[in-house]
């Protein structure tokens, strides 16, 4: 494959070689001539031809503008696929470093992109392509004879729209027009995403009732949130640190163990991580790595319930109008029956009291360093937000007890500070029907393609209707309740042809 390396030189940061890959077939590693590091690799197809690119190091920032983009990735494309004329520039997306240019194969009869097959050019600022990828596949074009209009399946559209009022943090990073404030508002709920063009009812994706119930009212526990969280005179205090507001402290009943992390993120095998705000001295976080043998009678689930309710009144006296609460299904019984299958199946195909004593040499150290330890199984429970009686979106605070201690074993306070929402009137000035009527006024629908695979793995385009917003670049997902200002996500600087 030495034609492919050295139509590649002039794309790389370096003089480099291709040597064949150890993991995959038809790839090939580039490795830089001069420090024979591995900086990229690439694959071809059966025909030799080059269907990815990719290069390792992170992207670097230039002042190539977006203009200049599209000739970067027109010259490698013609450097490795001259001949495939058929795909057209469909798109330029400016991905903050780098763009993604791509191209696509365009229907004769409706003038449309077959998305997600052709390829896709990354280039960075610097003008360095970094990535590329060549989709092709076997497909075929499903043509109705009839056709309905773009207001019939407007009409349709809009028909299985719901809309939850809310309150809503209007991020700018994720609205384009959005002030980073919270907000009444009604917040979308897409139960479809298109409308097939012969009128027939379209796929519903209509979630299920997520189950959140209220809590009833009941006196906060006489224990503090030590004994809550299991904290007894077994353990000691490791550790303990003051940073920006907070305090972490690192606890354990080990006798062996002299120190411990304050990442919040995973568990630290053998101690009990807990997590303070440093004025409110309220528990922000708890996370457990405590050995188990998940053996023994296990506590029921209200059991669990009670549990988790006593350790929230005990940090909120007014838990039952702050929260509402949700269980999640049990995975765990699924969980413990595949494991134990693949345990056997491992078994049966090593013998590990023979094999693996004979055939590695197994460091000490390396047990001590890389130990594995049996956490308990837990039930977990989920805690939404509420604000008179108005759920406070994307913000849920999660909390695991475990099933045969009941002990809190990971918690997750999920609150903004109050003064950033609880001022909010709770009464909408925008009416639901209004709000649905500034939303659809918004709305275009546009004939697009969709892509469905039949029993032989081939690729069905079908036509449908697809929501659009020409006045607001990024689609429309939220109707402030009190002004009706539409707000619409940002999907960044991008060009579609």
């Amino acid at each position: 494959m030495n034609n492919i390396i050295e139509q590649l030189i002039p794309f790389l940061p370096s003089e480099a070689i291709a040597r064949v890959s150890e993991y995959e077939e038809m790839t090939f590693d580039i490795i830089d001539e001069k420090t024979d590091e591995e900086i990229g690799s690439y694959s071809v197809n059966e025909h030799g031809e080059l269907v990815s690119f990719s290069l390792f190091d992170e992207t670097t920032q230039g002042d190539v503008v977006k203009d200049e983009i599209a000739a970067i990735a027109d010259k490698f494309l013609n450097t490795f696929h001259p001949t495939k004329k058929e795909y057209e520039l469909s798109a330029i997306l400016d991905l903050d470093n780098p763009y993604m240019v791509v191209y696509e194969k365009r229907d004769e009869t409706y003038g449309l992109f077959l998305h997600s097959m052709g390829f896709v050019v990354s280039v960075s600022s610097a003008g360095q392509v970094t990535q590329f990828h060549y989709t092709e596949e076997e497909y075929e074009i499903q043509n109705d004879d009839h056709v309905i209009t773009k207001e019939e399946a407007l009409k349709q559209y809009i028909n299985q729209l719901d809309f939850a009022l809310t309150i809503e943090h209007y991020d700018h990073e994720v609205y384009k027009n959005g002030d980073s404030l919270y907000h009444l508002s009604y917040s979308l709920i897409e139960h479809i995403t298109d409308v097939p063009v012969d009128g027939s009812d379209p796929f519903s994706i209509r979630e299920e009732n997520k189950g959140e119930c209220n809590i009833p009212l009941k006196d906060p526990p006489n224990k503090s949130v030590y004994e809550l969280v299991g904290i007894t005179s077994e353990y000691r205090l490791l550790n303990s640190l003051k940073e920006v507001g907070k305090k972490t402290e690192v606890w354990t009943k080990n006798k062996l163990l002299d120190s411990g992390s304050f990442e919040m993120d995973e568990p630290d095998n053998h101690v009990v991580k807990l997590k303070f705000d440093e004025r409110t001295e309220r528990l922000l976080g708890v996370i457990s790595g405590e050995e188990s043998e998940n053996d023994g009678e296990e506590i029921s689930l209200e059991d669990a319930k009670k549990n988790a309710l006593d350790f929230m009144f005990k940090l909120f006296p007014d838990a039952n109008e702050r929260f509402r609460i949700e269980v999640l299904e049990e995975f765990d019984d699924v969980d413990e029956f595949e494991d134990d299958e693949m345990d056997h199946e491992f078994e049966d195909e090593f013998d590990l009291d023979d094999d693996f004593e004979d055939g590695f040499d197994i460091e000490d150290d390396d047990v001590d360093e890389e130990e594995y330890i049996e956490h308990e199984h837990t039930y977990t429970f989920y805690f939404h937000l509420y604000h008179q009686g108005i759920r406070v979106d994307q913000h849920v605070s999660t909390l695991d007890i475990g099933k045969f201690t009941g002990k809190i074993t990971n918690f997750d306070l999920d609150i903004p500070a109050p003064e950033l929402y609880t001022h909010l009137l709770t009464s909408p000035k925008i009416s639901y029907d209004e709000a649905k009527e500034i939303y659809k006024n918004q709305l275009e629908m546009e004939l697009v393609f969709t892509r469905d695979y039949d029993e032989n793995e081939k690729a069905i385009y079908k036509l449908s209707y697809s929501p659009s917003f020409p006045a607001t670049v990024g689609h429309v997902r939220a109707i402030d309740a009190m002004t009706g200002e539409a707000m619409f996500v940002d999907v960044g600087d991008a060009t579609f042809l």
